[in-house]
């Protein structure tokens, strides 16, 4: 169904070249959902780390370090993998009508 596509573009109705893209893209494929689920964990974990750091170590520039390295890493994986990984021709309304023809048709 997605092949090598994790991603796809939201493509507003009535609008032509650039302009007819919307703000983001949506997951098409587990690893698209895996990419944000690693965004988030790493935000999550940095913050966490940051405040465990601060409050029990005494250590707030430490806890800044490790956030901002992961927010880097989580937010550059995001964006390497929709840069890489989206398609850009199809658009999320065609992926889930395709999805929707495949469940119908029994595949």
């Amino acid at each position: 169904m997605a092949g090598p596509y994790w991603f796809a573009r939201n493509i507003r109705a009535g609008y032509v070249g650039r302009d007819r893209y919307g703000k983001g893209v949506m997951p098409i494929a587990w690893q698209g959902r895996a990419v944000i689920a690693g965004f988030v964990a790493a935000m999550i974990g940095g913050g966490a780390t940051m405040f465990l750091l601060f409050f029990y170590a005494h250590q707030m520039a430490l806890g800044v370090v490790i956030y901002v390295i992961l927010v880097i890493g989580g937010a550059g994986t995001f964006i390497w993998a929709v840069a890489t990984r989206s398609d850009p021709d199809k658009s999320l309304a065609v992926y889930l009508a395709e999805r929707q023809r495949a469940r119908s048709t029994g595949r």
